[in-house]
C-alpha cells in the first residue's frame, strides 16, 4: 500500500472520530447516508469514489442523470462530459442538489452548465504541490494548523481558477505559491445556484504525494491528527489500532493532505444532507 494510500484511510478513521468526538450530529448523518443520496461521474483522473469508499459512505457511480435524484453530486475531472449531464445539472442544482467537482470541470462542465461564475484562465500548472490558506469560514477551518498550511497536490495540467461574478462567488482556499507561480490564487470556491451549492477545487481530491516543507511537516501523523483534528489520547489510539497504523507509518504532511481532502469531502455529503442552505459555514455549525 502506498504512503499517500494509507495516509487516507488514516484520514477517513480520523474525520470519523473527529466527528463523533466534535460534532456527533455530523456523525449520526453520515451514518444515514443511502447510495442514492451520493453520485459520482467517473473522470479521466481524479478518483473521489476512494475518499468516500475510505469514509463508508455509500455512492451510485454513473447514473442516469435523467433519472438523477442524488443530494449531492460529485463531478470528477475529466476530459469530457456527458451532454445530458451539463445539461441536467443546473436544474438540479436549483432545485437544492449539490455539485462538487474538480479541476479540468472548470471549463468542461461548470462553464457551460453554470455561466458567468467562474471559468478557466487558459494555462495550465505544472506537477507540484502547493500549499493552502484556508478562508476563515471554510469547511477547513477548524483542522487548520497554524504555521503548518496545508499542502495540495497539482496534476500536472491543472487548470487554475478565474472568478467571472466577484459578487456571486465565494473563495474557499487560496494560495500564494499559486499567485506567484501562475498569477491565479484560488484553491477552492463555491457559490450558490438557486436552492442549492457548486463547490470546485484546483486538481483533485485524491492526491497522489505531498511534500515536507518545514521540519513540522516531517513529524509522525499522531502530531496532526492532535494538533489539527484535535483527537482526544484515546481517539488518536484509535484511529491507529482500527487502521492497523504506527505514528510513522505516515508523516505529519501525508496526513494532512490526506485529512483536508477527506475532510471537505465528508463536509460536503454532511451539508448536503442536512440540507443546510447555500452561504452557511458547516465549520460554524454545531
Amino acid at each position: 500500500m502506498s504512503d499517500m494510500k494509507q495516509a487516507y484511510k488514516i484520514a477517513a478513521a480520523a474525520v470519523r472520530e473527529r466527528f463523533a468526538e466534535q460534532h456527533p450530529d455530523y456523525l449520526e448523518i453520515i451514518d444515514t447516508i443511502t447510495p442514492k443520496d451520493v453520485a459520482v461521474y467517473s473522470g479521466s483522473y481524479d478518483r473521489v469514489e476512494d475518499i468516500l469508499t475510505c469514509l463508508g459512505l455509500p455512492m451510485t457511480m454513473n447514473p442516469d442523470a435523467n433519472k438523477l435524484e442524488a443530494k449531492i453530486v460529485f463531478a470528477n475531472c475529466s476530459d469530457s462530459y456527458s451532454e445530458t449531464l451539463v445539461k441536467q445539472l443546473p436544474a438540479l442544482v436549483q432545485n437544492g442538489t449539490w455539485l462538487v467537482s474538480s479541476d479540468w470541470a472548470l471549463g468542461k462542465l461548470l462553464q457551460p452548465a453554470f455561466p458567468h461564475t467562474v471559468r478557466w484562465n487558459n494555462r495550465y500548472t505544472g506537477d507540484e504541490v502547493i500549499s493552502v490558506e484556508a478562508s476563515l469560514h471554510s469547511l477547513w477551518s477548524e483542522v487548520v494548523v497554524l504555521g503548518a498550511d496545508p499542502q495540495w497536490w497539482l496534476e500536472s495540467s491543472s487548470h487554475p481558477i478565474e472568478i467571472a461574478n466577484p459578487d456571486k462567488v465565494r473563495i474557499e482556499a487560496a494560495s500564494h505559491d499559486l499567485l506567484a507561480r501562475h498569477q491565479a490564487p484560488i484553491v477552492a470556491v463555491s457559490f450558490d445556484w438557486g436552492k442549492g451549492q457548486v463547490f470546485h477545487v484546483i486538481s483533485h481530491f485524491w492526491c497522489k504525494r505531498s511534500r515536507s516543507p518545514t521540519p513540522r511537516h516531517l513529524n509522525p501523523c499522531t502530531d496532526f491528527l492532535e494538533a489539527g483534528m484535535r483527537l482526544s489520547e484515546s481517539g488518536i489510539a484509535k484511529v491507529l489500532r482500527d487502521t492497523k497504523s504506527q505514528p510513522k507509518t505516515v508523516n505529519f504532511a501525508q496526513l494532512q493532505s490526506a485529512a483536508t481532502a477527506t475532510e471537505l469531502v465528508a463536509q460536503l455529503c454532511v451539508g448536503a444532507v442536512r440540507g443546510d442552505r447555500p452561504t452557511k459555514s458547516l465549520a460554524a455549525v454545531s
